[in-house]
């Protein structure tokens, strides 16, 4: 049976006001026509919708199963409606992004360069966070997407994989790991540890490695600032993981020396989140295109290199 979607939207306003005249009102026919529909309609599904009280209808249970499921219905088709409205106006409007504040230093700058080229009246807003509390600015809609590092998400979140993210020990060049050739992971058992502060995915990274190999450093120092962390290694005999590009500087001017691992850099992935059910908006579409060229573009870059 095909249903007749003009005589289900009539269906729907009628339940949805109990009243023939504000139906009629809503779809701007006559409250005979509203009757009408209302009759085609219960004929087309050839079982009783509602039932006449005195004064009053009452809904049967199908019928009411059938308001239910046309409030889903519309409301998507308004969702619809508005998502097309905006693709026919002009590219512009605000992109709300959150970035943690590693991401925001490596990841972010080329990205969102390229797409300020492409689209350049759409007006970008960066903001800073560790990757559980811009997941929560998400959740709360504060942010049209967030860039974070990979975790479990909730059922509300759709993750697109962007990049892998490495990082790299440091310690100053007079530390006793950086005198030694390639270390070992377990080497740093009794060492002092400066990692990034509760809630970043990159400390979370680092303690699930060292606990894969029992690890124990002597003391762990959190921060949410990279040039304490930094200032911290540089002053006094600790070590910290980083992304290389990070420290840059510091590395080529001798400041910190990089310490190779035999187990190999820490790595893990990063993803750019969204809101699963929240319609996709024009600004945040055209940002996943970018990036996921991107995100191939480097995945060549490694099979080349390799």
């Amino acid at each position: 049976m095909a249903i007749n979607l003009k005589h289900l939207e009539t269906f729907y306003h009628f339940c949805q006001f109990h009243s023939m005249t504000r139906a009629a009102e809503i779809t701007n026919v006559s409250q005979s026509a509203i009757s009408q529909q209302i009759q085609l309609f219960q004929e087309e599904c050839a079982v009783k919708l509602f039932y006449r009280e005195g004064n009053q209808y009452k809904l049967t249970d199908v019928g009411e199963s059938i308001f239910l499921l046309g409030k889903v219905i519309f409301a998507r088709l308004g969702q619809i409606e508005s998502l097309l409205d905006e693709a026919r106006r002009p590219s512009s409007g605000v992109l709300r992004i959150g970035t943690t504040k590693d991401y925001a230093v490596t990841l972010m700058p080329e990205l969102v360069s390229k797409f300020q080229d492409q689209f350049p009246q759409i007006l970008v807003k960066l903001n800073e966070g560790n990757s559980f509390d811009l997941l929560a600015r998400l959740r709360n809609r504060k942010e049209d997407l967030v860039v974070v590092a990979r975790t479990n998400y909730d059922s509300c979140f759709k993750a697109f994989p962007f990049a892998i993210v490495e990082l790299v020990l440091v310690a100053r060049p007079d530390h006793p790991l950086s005198q030694r050739g390639p270390v070992s992971i377990k080497d740093l058992s009794g060492e002092l540890l400066i990692i990034r502060e509760q809630g970043s995915g990159s400390r979370d990274a680092i303690l699930k490695k060292l606990g894969e190999y029992d690890v124990k450093p002597s003391a762990i120092i959190e921060s949410g600032s990279l040039s304490f962390i930094l200032a911290y290694v540089e002053r006094r005999m600790g070590v910290s993981f980083v992304m290389a590009n990070e420290v840059a500087e510091e590395l080529s001017k001798g400041v910190l020396k990089k310490i190779d691992l035999v187990e190999g850099n820490i790595r893990f992935p990063a993803d750019i989140v969204v809101l699963r059910e929240k319609p996709m908006m024009a600004p945040v579409r055209k940002f996943l295109r970018i990036a996921i060229r991107k995100r191939e573009e480097n995945s060549l870059d490694e099979i080349v290199k390799q």
